[in-house]
């Protein structure tokens, strides 16, 4: 037997599709008993033994004072816990659904937003008033109550560098002004657009799960596309202009910059195929402690017939990134892990399926199989890579 698939209930009269037209990046959501609190099932304590695990980022900080922080990067030892104060910290921990299934199932409750930039579900446990200070995130987030109750405020005001404490290694603001407030318990949901400052207290101890989004800076895009235009560029130089003159030989001239204007357009642009492969590869590049590593055991087409043949699903990957677009009217590309494989645009339906679920149904892969001659390629392609897995089906 797999494990239920998770489902998050919106409140009453807010559809997916008025979910993503009225509140995805624009406003925040608060979403009461949205989802079981069995789904959330981690202990502290096991929280806190990922947090001793080299293969997690962990971070505890302490509050001392209203400007007075300390922040701990781990991973920690037992006695790190013992010595902390009875009040006033957090313990927070990166990546939980890339090691933990029961995590990683939450993934399947958010299917109505663009998978492609899902980053991670960060755990974090609280002391009685813990937090991490009030701040701004430059990307989406759901935040997802387990046992215990938290309190969040919102701040709708702009808020600057200037207004940071000084001096701390975390972006904490030194002033915040309360213009919306909630106690979230087990089970609650509260989705908060890109930009809104909050700021949560825990009160008495409690769990809470955050799914956060990637964003990426114009600043982040342009260093890689740039960077990627002179992999692409040749060694051909700029030449004199048909216009030099004998009166001019220090200007550059019009037709100087008509020149080199003309080199640089030779390179492709935003409106290239070029780009649109290069983004493919950017926005599915992972973090990179989680490459992933071809099976000891290769997949070959009579052995994925036969476990396709008796029921069993495939997997992604808990560490795959994937995404597709279309190239044209005649081919597709899916992108994983930072690299594209170009389809016949006929594949689109396989494509979509193994871009955006992350249990691939037996039947459903079969069925693809049958009309699609591509498929079968594909998936052993990605099976024996290790971006597909067997699944569990015991």
């Amino acid at each position: 037997m797999t494990a239920r698939r998770p489902v998050l209930a919106l409140p009453n009269g807010v559809s997916r599709e008025r979910f993503l037209r009225d509140y995805w990046q624009q406003r925040p959501l608060l979403m009461r008993q949205a989802l079981p609190p069995a789904s959330l099932p981690l202990e502290p304590d096991e929280l806190a033994g990922l947090a001793c695990e080299d293969a997690f980022e962990s971070r505890l900080i302490i509050e001392r004072g209203p400007e007075d922080w300390e922040l701990r990067h781990g991973p920690f030892i037992a006695d790190d816990f013992a010595a902390l104060p009875d009040a006033q910290w957090t313990l927070l921990v990166q990546d939980v659904d890339k090691y933990l299934p029961a995590a990683a199932r939450l993934l399947e409750a958010f299917d109505f937003v663009p998978s492609w930039r899902i980053d991670d579900i960060m755990v974090s446990y609280a002391s009685d008033r813990g937090g991490v200070g009030p701040h701004s995130d430059a990307y989406d987030v759901f935040l997802m109550q387990g046992p215990g109750r938290r309190r969040w405020r919102l701040s709708f005001h702009d808020y600057g560098d200037d207004d940071l404490i000084p001096g701390l290694e975390q972006r904490i603001l030194s002033r915040f002004e309360t213009d919306q407030e909630w106690v979230l318990e087990a089970g609650d949901v509260l989705y908060l657009p890109p930009g809104i400052a909050h700021w949560g207290i825990a009160e008495g101890p409690c769990m809470t799960y955050s799914l956060g989004f990637r964003a990426p800076s114009q600043q982040e895009l342009a260093a890689d596309w740039f960077q990627h235009l002179v992999s692409l560029s040749s060694l051909e130089r700029l030449g004199d202009p048909r216009d030099l003159a004998s009166d001019g030989l220090a200007e550059l001239s019009i037709g100087l910059h008509r020149d080199a204007a003309a080199l640089m357009a030779a390179l492709p642009g935003p409106e290239s195929e070029e780009f649109r492969i290069w983004l493919g590869r950017y926005l599915t590049e992972p973090k990179p402690q989680f490459q992933i590593l071809p099976p000891d055991d290769v997949w070959d087409p009579q052995r994925l017939e036969d476990w396709l043949g008796q029921g069993r699903d495939l997997v992604r990957h808990p560490f795959a990134r994937l995404a597709w677009s279309l190239l044209g009217e005649n081919r597709i590309a899916i992108f994983c892990q930072g690299e594209e494989r170009l389809l016949a645009a006929g594949a689109r339906p396989v494509v979509r399926l193994i871009s955006e679920r992350r249990r691939l149904p037996a039947a459903e892969l079969a069925g693809l199989m049958r009309t699609a001659p591509d498929v079968q390629a594909l998936l052993l392609d990605l099976l024996n890579e290790g971006i597909l897995e067997a699944g569990d089906n015991e």
